[in-house]
C-alpha cells in the first residue's frame, strides 16, 4: 500500500468529526457520505491503474520469455540445418538422413510436450534453456500422455513436476568437464502416470534431496524407487515417480 491510501483514509476524519460536532444537523452526514464515496472511487481508480501496470509488466515478461525461447529454438534449428547442408555438400546422404530423423524426432517431442494438457508445464519445459544454464533438459513423452485423462487436477500435477525439476535444477553445479543432463520420461497407463527422472552430472546438497522430492509429490504422487545410480554411473541419479500415489 502506498502513502496515497492512508492519506485518503485519514481525510475521512474531517467529515466524521463534523458529524460528531453537529449530530442534529443533516449536512455533516451528507458530506460524510459523499466524502466516503469519493474516497472509495479514488481507491477504485488507483487499483485499476495498479492492475493495468502489473498486467503490462507481466505481459512484457511473457513476451520477453517468448522471444528468448524462439531465439533459442531458431539457433538450434540453424545449427542442425548447417550440419545438414554440410553433409549434403559432401554427398554424405546417410549422415544427412540421420540429421533429418533427429530434427523430426525433436519436433515430435516438442509437439507432445505442448499437448500435455497443462500450458504452464509445457511453457516451462519448452523454455527451460532460456533460464537455466547449469544443465540440459531432455524430455521424452510417450504417445497418448495427457494430464486431462488422469484423476488429478492438472494444475497440481504440473506444479509437482515443475517442483521436482527445480529440486535438481537448484542443486546442479557447474560441471568441471562435460555437461549436466536431466532426462524426463513420461508414460501413461490408463489412469496412472509414470515419471522417470535420470540425471547425470554434478549435484550439491544431496543429503536433503530425497526429502524435498517427496515433499513436491505429497498428495499427488509417490517416489516409487529409491534414488539409485543411473546406468551404473557414479555421478548418475535415477528416480521413479507414480501419479496418483495409489497407482
Amino acid at each position: 500500500m502506498s502513502l496515497k491510501e492512508p492519506a485518503a483514509l485519514a481525510s475521512l476524519v474531517l467529515p466524521a468529526a463534523a458529524v460528531l460536532i453537529w449530530p442534529r444537523s443533516w449536512w455533516p452526514l451528507f458530506v460524510f457520505v459523499l466524502w466516503t464515496l469519493a474516497v472509495f472511487a479514488v481507491f477504485a481508480a488507483w487499483q485499476r491503474g495498479r492492475h493495468r501496470e502489473q498486467s503490462g509488466k507481466l505481459m512484457a515478461r511473457a513476451q520477453l520469455s517468448t522471444i528468448r525461447t524462439l531465439s533459442h529454438h531458431r539457433h538450434d534449428w540453424m545449427n542442425e540445418l548447417q550440419i545438414l547442408y554440410g553433409y549434403l555438400r559432401l554427398n554424405k546422404l546417410d549422415k544427412a538422413v540421420d540429421v533429418v530423423d533427429r530434427i523430426r524426432a525433436r519436433m515430435e517431442q516438442d509437439s507432445k510436450v505442448s499437448q500435455l494438457g497443462c500450458p504452464e508445464l509445457s511453457v516451462y519445459l519448452l523454455s527451460f534453456r532460456t533460464f537455466c544454464d547449469t544443465m540440459r533438459l531432455e524430455v521424452d513423452v510417450e504417445d497418448g500422455v495427457c494430464f486431462d485423462k488422469l484423476p488429478l487436477a492438472p494444475e497440481r500435477l504440473c506444479g509437482s513436476i515443475i517442483g521436482l525439476v527445480n529440486v535438481i535444477r537448484f542443486r546442479a553445479s557447474v560441471p568441471l568437464g562435460g555437461e549436466n543432463v536431466l532426462k524426463l520420461a513420461l508414460s501413461q497407463e490408463k489412469n496412472a502416470l509414470k515419471l522417470v527422472m535420470q540425471y547425470w552430472g554434478e549435484l550439491a546438497a544431496t543429503d536433503s534431496m530425497t526429502e524435498e522430492l517427496e515433499k513436491c509429490v505429497q498428495g499427488t504422487g509417490r517416489l516409487d524407487e529409491e534414488i539409485e545410480p543411473a546406468d551404473n554411473s557414479p555421478q548418475g541419479r535415477k528416480m521413479v515417480f507414480h501419479f496418483p500415489p495409489s497407482a
